[in-house]
């Protein structure tokens, strides 16, 4: 977090390069302007994401799909930013056996943007690497209707009687194309998509089309990323800070509180893996390598998803010894895609 002094010097800074902070955040607010700041895991979004709503005089909207739930803090790698007084949404919302949708994220967090933010002249900071969540809150996606209870628990008990294999021989004929994608194993992803062509007649297919639109909001993306070799290397020290900080009796107290059968558990890097160790299938040794091949295989899923986004403009932390630059450069660009910018 920058001193106030840091503060101070790097609106002289910025004010030589003729940005004037007062200026920007009015035409920030004026335009309903949002920010999102994303990129892999361990890249060390949440340090900006603070540093930039401390400078905006605003707050920080997580999108992180894990760090929703209560007790899950230090293998989310949480940061608790009120000892800097900025708050952060839509952290610790549920319980670990909540299983949340798209949709319900979605929902949550347009109207904390909406409510808390913008009808109230601040300007919303979304911070997170969960690539499909940023996409649903900015270009409001639609992943099709809400899961259906009883239609899961009937097609789930008709699995167990005949077999996952005629239930997707049943999605090749209803959605060929989607079927074609995904494994005939693949339990999860048959149900949903049988689930949304039973409720809403569209395959998901059809769907996933509509999921290429782009945003009516006015958003600069603000990515970062870092040579491949040292993110894996930071990537594999935070594994082992957070098994100094406790990861282990963490999810022991998950475990004992009855949430051993959570989605969320099940589902969570870092967590699945100390699961399978508290249940003596894996020595610790097997556990950590565990975590640390499947972060690094999270990171490099996470940096195809927003690679694929022309609207990022990326900046690479290699360049950056200190994070007084890189808030310039990132001032710089949100300045950039402002009214007076583009004038």
């Amino acid at each position: 977090m920058l001193k106030k002094s840091d503060k101070e010097k790097l609106i002289s800074v910025l004010g030589k390069d003729l940005i004037k902070m007062d200026t920007l955040i009015d035409d920030l607010i004026k335009t309903k302007k949002i920010i999102v700041i994303c990129g892999p895991t361990g890249i060390g979004k949440s340090r900006l994401g603070i540093n930039i709503a401390s400078l905006f005089k605003t707050d920080i909207i997580s999108a992180d799909s894990m760090q929703v739930y209560r007790g899950m803090d230090i293998g989310t790698d949480k940061v608790d930013t009120t000892i800097y007084d900025i708050r952060q949404y839509m952290i610790d919302l549920f319980e670990p056996d909540h299983k949340l949708t798209v949709i319900e994220f979605r929902d949550s967090a347009i109207k904390i943007m909406l409510d808390q933010f913008l009808k109230k002249n601040r300007i919303p900071i979304i911070v997170g690497g969960s690539g499909l969540y940023i996409k649903a809150i900015i270009d409001d996606m639609d992943r099709g209707p809400g899961e259906d209870i009883k239609f899961r628990e009937e097609i789930e008990k008709n699995i167990d009687i005949y077999g996952l294999d005629k239930y997707y021989e049943r999605l090749c004929t209803v959605d060929k194309i989607y079927a074609s994608k995904i494994s005939r194993n693949d339990r999860r992803r048959i149900i949903r998509a049988l689930e949304v062509y039973t409720l809403s007649g569209t395959s998901y297919s059809e769907m996933q089309k509509s999921w290429n639109k782009e945003t009516s909001f006015d958003v600069t993306f603000i990515g970062l990323k870092k040579e491949r070799a040292a993110l894996y290397g930071d990537i594999e020290k935070r594994v082992d800070e957070m098994f100094d900080s406790g990861l282990i009796e963490e999810v022991r107290v998950l475990l004992k509180s009855g949430h051993d059968d959570s989605f969320s558990l099940r589902q969570a890097v870092g967590y699945k893996e100390v699961v399978e160790y508290l249940k003596g299938k894996i020595c610790l040794d097997d556990c950590k390598k565990l975590v640390k091949q499947n972060s690094r295989r999270l990171a490099k899923k996470q940096m195809t998803w927003f690679g694929r986004d022309s609207r990022i403009n990326w900046l690479s932390v290699d360049n950056y010894d200190n994070i007084f630059d890189l808030v310039i450069d990132t001032v710089k660009i949100i300045h950039r895609e402002s009214k007076h910018g583009k004038n």
